[in-house]
């Protein structure tokens, strides 16, 4: 079977793009789903990801040596496009025809979740592509200032297929984590003396929308969290809501609610 050097673009010393939701992060959320996925497979992947790297030059020097250090088939990258709004869609970046079919399969795949399909670009000029032993592609999974694809977007439906285009098989549904974050709202519920989770909508400053915009963060999005229900905390609610099929009017209502304590991503 096939062996995998896997990494997220990027990292938190510095960040990739951002716009409905972070590059840096999404990247990451994907990057470990398919790790999990292509496991399930009984696929051997390795986790080439750097967070370590304080400069653009160390990062990508970092990812090489990383995936330099392993024998594998392929070298994947993942990120996520941006053009200030403007562009959307999926596109797969190789360095030479070697990794074509993986790239246009996963790049058929993607679209088949509704992105369009910008299809496979040569780029000679990356370092990454240029500079890793094995074969490598450059996965732009969409355009994440995009509000098209930010409605079209789950890091786990993402994961599912990309790695349907590399291997031709579904691998389950990554489980999620539990957290203290629902403990953390409860308390502070409580110490306001609600009953219930309060409905939230924009004007409402305090720990409560503090902590909703952390929920926001954890599940995707690039929002300040100062506690402060604001025009982009209602933006990040309405795409959040719209994901999830939910009526988008901005507000945590019951509802909304149900979902951010679910934790999942989608």
């Amino acid at each position: 079977m096939a062996i995998y050097n896997i990494h997220a673009g990027h990292n938190f010393k510095v960040s990739g793009s951002s716009g409905y939701f972070s590059e840096t992060t999404e990247s990451r959320n994907v990057k470990n789903a398919v790790i999990s996925k292509l496991q399930s497979l009984d696929y051997k992947v390795y986790d080439c990801t750097d967070d370590s790297g304080k400069t653009q030059n160390e990062n990508l020097k970092n990812i090489v040596s990383k995936c330099n250090d392993h024998v594998a088939d392929l070298n994947i990258s993942i990120h996520f496009n941006a053009s200030n709004g403007q562009g959307h869609g999926v596109e797969v970046l190789q360095y030479s025809n070697k990794t074509k079919t993986a790239a246009q399969n996963i790049c058929n795949a993607i679209a088949q979740l509704g992105f369009k399909n910008r299809g496979v670009k040569d780029r000679t000029d990356l370092y990454v592509l240029k500079h890793t032993k094995a074969p490598a592609i450059l996965i732009e999974c969409c355009f994440c200032d995009s509000a098209i694809d930010a409605g079209l977007y789950n890091y786990d439906s993402m994961a599912t297929a990309i790695v349907k285009g590399l291997t031709g098989q579904v691998a389950n549904r990554v489980p999620q984590l539990s957290d203290n974050w629902i403990s953390r709202l409860k308390a502070e519920c409580k110490k306001q003396g609600f009953s219930n989770y309060p409905t939230v909508k924009e004007g409402a400053k305090g720990n409560i929308t503090r902590l909703v915009q952390e929920r926001l963060n954890s599940v995707g999005f690039n929002i300040s969290v100062d506690g402060i229900f604001g025009e982009n905390t209602k933006k990040a609610v309405m795409v959040f809501q719209k994901n999830r099929g939910l009526s988008q009017n901005g507000i945590i209502d019951s509802n909304t609610w149900d979902y951010l304590i679910s934790g999942k991503k989608y």
